[in-house]
């Protein structure tokens, strides 16, 4: 299947666009091509609802592995790019820094997880 099959924009396009970038083979990508990554990346970032990012079900939530993984996708398509990269540069930072919350809401979550086994009810007065 070639990208260039499919109408600019399809969801066909779209899906034969995903398989090229989650396979091992060499692809670049046009500027339509790019346009359509960086509005899709955009668009899922700022309405955060799940999305099928490749073959990852739309049903998957958003995790720390699963933005790693786009991490190494990225990466991949920035090495492959005619241009060098730098048009992923603010995606890239964007999944980085993403990532750095997820981490930093789970290692709260697990202080407040600590504290409260560490409560001893019992001890209270009732309310």
């Amino acid at each position: 299947m070639n990208i260039d099959d499919f109408e600019i924009g399809s969801p066909e396009h779209a899906h034969a666009l995903a398989d090229c970038l989650e396979g091992q083979e060499e692809v670049l990508l046009g500027p339509s091509d790019i346009e359509l990554c960086v509005k899709a990346l955009r668009d899922h970032g700022r309405d955060r609802r799940t999305r099928p990012i490749g073959k990852i079900s739309a049903d998957e939530p958003i995790t720390i592995d699963l933005l790693e993984r786009c991490l190494d996708r990225l990466a991949i398509a920035m090495k492959r790019a005619p241009q060098g990269g730098e048009v992923y540069l603010p995606i890239f930072e964007s999944f980085e820094a993403d990532i750095e919350k997820m981490k930093a809401t789970e290692s709260t979550m697990a202080r407040a997880r600590r504290r409260y086994q560490a409560i001893d009810l019992s001890a209270r007065p009732a309310s």
